[in-house]
């Protein structure tokens, strides 16, 4: 399990690159977040080095997510799926996003089966 900080700059560290690569000019990253099922993606340039480092046997990738808009809406277990030219799936896997605040209200949902009581949070975004 990968896990990320909100509102940081997190940094993974993954065993693709574009030494076995080549033809790669690019990652999408696409994390579906589980109870929502909101989706976002970020586009990674092979050759910006603010977003990509490589070398024979690894990359860097950086999720710039302490940048306004660019953060994961919500906190919790994501799926992760990395795709090389928006189209060769090279890596899936669960990440969990932890934040320190959340600064968003919350809807609380709250079963009235007194014996079976169940409660659901959900971030109002």
């Amino acid at each position: 399990m990968i896990i990320l900080q909100k509102g940081q700059e997190n940094e993974l560290v993954m065993n693709i690159n574009n030494n076995s690569r080549i033809d790669f000019t690019g990652y999408t990253l696409t994390f579906t977040h589980t109870l929502s099922q909101e989706a976002k993606s970020y586009n990674i340039v092979t050759s910006n080095p603010a977003q990509y480092n490589d070398n024979e046997r690894y990359c860097e990738i950086i999720l710039p997510l302490d940048l306004p808009g660019q953060d994961l809406n919500y906190e919790g277990q994501y799926t992760l799926e990395i795709f090389g030219n928006d189209t060769d799936l090279v890596f899936t896997g669960i990440v969990r996003l932890d934040g320190t605040t959340e600064n968003n209200s919350i809807i609380e949902y709250i079963s009235d089966n007194e014996d079976n009581e169940q409660y659901i949070y959900i971030q109002d975004y």
